[in-house]
């Protein structure tokens, strides 16, 4: 008989504190001096964004989402899943960290939008052991 107990497993607490990613040049891959602090899929305020989301496709009557719609509720899942940044400089000028200029450089940004996505995805991320 194993004496694991589950709770212990529990990542919603830590995905709610969130952790630093380190982002990476797009091509050479290589950390850049820029972190960005992100909370975890399992978070529940993230899933609150996503339940939302759910209840507007719901209301709105839309069996199907456009392409530009899920874009764009993707863009402000991870907006809502960031917490801040450091490091940040857009078009030659700090850029202070703002849920709005979160979804800016996300937008405009895919390469950040998916190293973001993958990091809030990976469980590990955010489980201490």
């Amino acid at each position: 008989m194993s004496d694991l107990d589950l709770w212990d497993l529990d990542i919603s607490q830590s995905a709610e504190l969130g952790a630093k990613m380190v982002l990476c040049h797009p091509v050479r891959k290589e950390p850049l001096p820029i972190g960005i602090y992100l909370k975890g899929k399992d978070a529940p305020s993230f899933r609150r964004v996503i339940r939302r989301q759910i209840d507007w496709q719901i209301s709105e009557g839309k069996a199907d989402l456009s392409a530009a719609e899920m874009e764009r509720h993707l863009v402000e899942r991870l907006a809502a899943a960031t917490v801040g940044w450091e490091g940040v400089k857009y078009h030659g000028e700090p850029f202070p960290f703002t849920e709005r200029n979160a979804e800016k450089l996300y937008s405009e940004q895919i390469w950040i939008r998916e190293q973001v996505q993958q990091f809030i995805d990976e469980r590990a991320n955010f489980l201490k052991d």
